[in-house]
């Protein structure tokens, strides 16, 4: 946004909380029209719809699994939501198992579905969440092990208005960057109609030059020097660097659209943390993911108090 109405920005914090216990039973109800395939684990495995709700509202206010289970049942009742209340070891089962985890890229999905009419500048980005666990390394310059904190590898692409998430991969694992850049083009050719759409330099190829512009959108990447233009069967590589050499400051202008992205992981970060408290990977992965969800809904209130947009579709 261009411009923030002070006024009406402090009475989107004020009632974030309202919002996100009246949008989440809402979007979690959507998500859960397409269970058909869930089997859950257990017997009898716990229904998707009770999953999803406990584990968002535990992330949204950062606790333990078991220090959660309080906080849900008292904000159960105080918003009186229908919904059963897991205990920790089932929560933390499912945490730990991938089941959940394309039903949190539907959260993600219809949490900034809303936005499509004013977001029409993406870009995505690379962070890390830092983790309770630590790996070894050897020091060849010590002849010495030493034990490093390790760090979850998170991508997000975001819209460049009001900020929402609208594609997300979080991995342990590092490298696949461009793997999961060609993924969120997708998806976000899927729900909106990009114009620009803009990244760091580690997500710079001619492949993914090739996806965005078959998106309909303009690549706008960092670029490094000593490029050449050749295009090796990706003419929109070539375009692009064409444009960078004609006209510098407009390419420089449509790139650092990139900002708003930056700006995302800060608001993010400093709301809900920078770190996930899981030990197993999958855990970890999902936990992150929550989190964003959470975000996603803290958007949703802005859009709400200060554009008066209200989610349709669910």
């Amino acid at each position: 946004m261009k411009t923030r109405n002070e006024a009406l920005y402090n009475l989107s914090q004020e009632n974030e909380l309202f919002i996100f216990f009246e949008y989440l039973p809402r979007v979690v109800s959507f998500v859960c029209k397409n269970d058909s395939l869930w089997k859950g684990i257990g017997a009898p495995p716990a229904k998707l719809y009770d999953v999803l709700i406990n584990l968002s509202i535990k992330q949204y206010f950062g606790r333990s699994l078991r220090r959660s289970i309080g906080l849900i049942r008292a904000m159960k009742k105080t918003f009186r939501l229908y919904f059963k209340l897991l205990c920790f070891k089932t929560l933390d089962n499912y945490l730990n198992n991938s089941c959940v985890r394309k039903y949190l890229d539907e959260i993600i999905r219809y949490t900034s579905n809303p936005l499509k009419f004013i977001e029409k500048n993406f870009a995505t980005d690379k962070t890390g969440e830092r983790t309770h666990t630590r790996s070894s390394w050897y020091m060849i310059r010590c002849n010495k092990t030493a034990q490093k904190r390790d760090h979850l590898n998170v991508h997000i692409t975001v819209g460049c208005e009001l900020h929402p998430v609208v594609a997300f991969t979080a991995l342990v694992e590092k490298g696949k960057d461009n793997i999961i850049f060609r993924k969120h083009i997708k998806q976000v050719d899927k729900d909106f109609n990009a114009d620009i759409h803009s990244a760091d330099s580690v997500y710079l190829s001619r492949e993914n030059c090739t996806a965005v512009e078959n998106a309909n959108a303009k690549p706008r990447f960092h670029l490094k020097k000593g490029l050449t233009k050749k295009p090796k069967g990706h003419p929109a590589w070539k375009h692009m660097l064409q444009v960078a050499e004609k006209n510098p400051q407009q390419y420089n202008e449509e790139y650092h659209v990139r900002s708003n992205v930056e700006c995302t992981n800060k608001a993010k970060k400093q709301k809900f943390g920078d770190y996930v408290l899981c030990k197993n990977d999958t855990a970890k992965e999902q936990e992150s993911e929550l989190t964003w969800c959470a975000y996603n809904f803290s958007i949703l209130s802005r859009a709400y108090y200060e554009l008066d947009i209200e989610p349709s579709e669910w």
